[in-house]
């Protein structure tokens, strides 16, 4: 604070005579400067009176000033540090499950056989084993050669091979053998790691050992010493059949649809959904089309929360009956799809040995594809798998 006014040293005298907190003080030519308490300051206003000068304050100082400072930005701050609590605690849980590589199976096929494994978005983290991951999902799909499950973030990313590839030996950090997913003849083999156990021209069954990853050592008088194992590594390639079945009745229902529909916002606030709409109409038949939306702060920050655009279309049922020519052309259609998704996965169809044929009122489709595919999947191995080396090649 500052007081001005001719009678400066009277007035500091009578500061300390009636026993003030005043500290820091500086005189100069009409004024004196000092620091004081709060409750000090508010009795000097009786005594700057008596030596005719003025107070003035200048500088607030101490907690109690910068608590009103600042009271209006409380909430700011409580809000931050809330964000930053709610932040480590959503960090806590996975809420987003991603596949890749998957042809054979959609994501919503993979992502109800994890559910029923209890393996769900708001999963805990430390609840999450990636390794059982992986073997439920190379046990229960005979298709599935290869699976990798990591977690970053508030994802698990699943990788998935259909098929043997060398991408596997790069990045898996466990020793394999590969097997035979399948019955065939091998076609082709090029092995850059691993022992082949199979040529060109064998016939090999489902589970099979194709390429082992124990590696024989052997010493300088070509005596058994030791064993390896290794990733085996190896582009195995065989003739194989693969079924394709499908039927359909020629009298049908077509939809036809009509203008009238219904528009609803969905918005999803960890497992509860709140819908937003206005003046709905009600439909006999309908079409529910959702696209789902999940937020996230970056590619590997998904929150517990998305939003939906929902439309609901009505339509009505038209009976029909197909022609022949009208059922084969559809079957014919569908079998097209089905070699493309072949032809998508690396396979090589060779013979189709598919029938159409129109009996009891349904198209009926019947037979396989003579197809060339690459085989393989992996078999971890693991020291107690090793050989024993009998003492006789130990002491050559």
């Amino acid at each position: 604070m500052k007081f001005t006014g001719l009678d400066k040293i009277r007035f500091i005298n009578l500061c300390k005579n009636n026993k003030l907190n005043i500290w820091n003080i500086t005189s100069e030519n009409d004024y004196v400067i000092m620091c004081c308490d709060v409750a000090s300051f508010y009795k000097m206003k009786k005594l700057r009176r008596k030596c005719n000068g003025s107070i003035k304050l200048l500088q607030r100082r101490g907690l109690l000033f910068q608590t009103i400072k600042y009271k209006k930005h409380i909430f700011f701050v409580v809000g931050i540090i809330l964000f930053f609590v709610i932040a480590k605690i959503i960090t806590l849980y996975v809420w987003n499950i991603s596949f890749e590589g998957n042809y054979s199976h959609t994501d919503i096929e993979l992502m109800n056989f994890l559910n029923k494994n209890k393996i769900d978005n708001g999963i805990r983290k430390s609840k999450i084993d990636c390794e059982e991951i992986e073997y439920l999902l190379r046990t229960n799909y005979d298709d599935i050669t290869w699976v990798s499950a990591e977690v970053k973030g508030t994802r698990i990313f699943i990788h998935i091979k259909e098929n043997f590839d060398t991408y596997i030996a790069k990045v898996e950090d466990k020793p394999y053998n590969i097997i035979s997913n399948v019955d065939g003849m091998i076609d082709s083999i090029v092995t850059r790691s691993g022992t082949p156990k199979i040529k060109v021209g064998d016939e090999v069954k489902k589970g099979q050992l194709l390429v082992s990853g124990i590696i024989e050592i052997y010493g300088d008088s070509e005596e058994l010493i030791n064993y390896r194992l290794v990733n085996s590594d190896s582009d195995i390639y065989a003739r194989t059949y693969i079924e394709y079945n499908d039927e359909f009745e020629l009298k049908h229902i077509e939809k036809e649809y009509t203008d009238r529909k219904n528009s609803i916002l969905q918005v999803d606030i960890l497992d509860k959904a709140f819908y937003l709409s206005l003046f709905q109409k009600k439909f006999k038949n309908y079409d529910i089309v959702k696209d789902y939306k999940q937020l996230s702060i970056t590619d590997n920050f998904y929150l517990p929360m998305g939003y939906s655009n929902i439309s609901i279309k009505e339509y009505k049922n038209i009976y029909r009956i197909y022609k022949e020519d009208e059922a084969r052309a559809i079957e014919e259609s569908k079998i097209e799809f089905f070699m493309q998704k072949l032809n998508e996965k690396g396979i090589q169809i060779i013979e189709n040995n598919v029938t159409i044929v129109i009996e009891n009122e349904k198209c009926i489709a019947t037979g396989n594809f003579l197809v060339v595919e690459k085989i393989g999947e992996v078999q971890y191995v693991d020291d107690t798998m090793l050989p024993k080396i009998s003492s006789s090649e130990s002491e050559t």
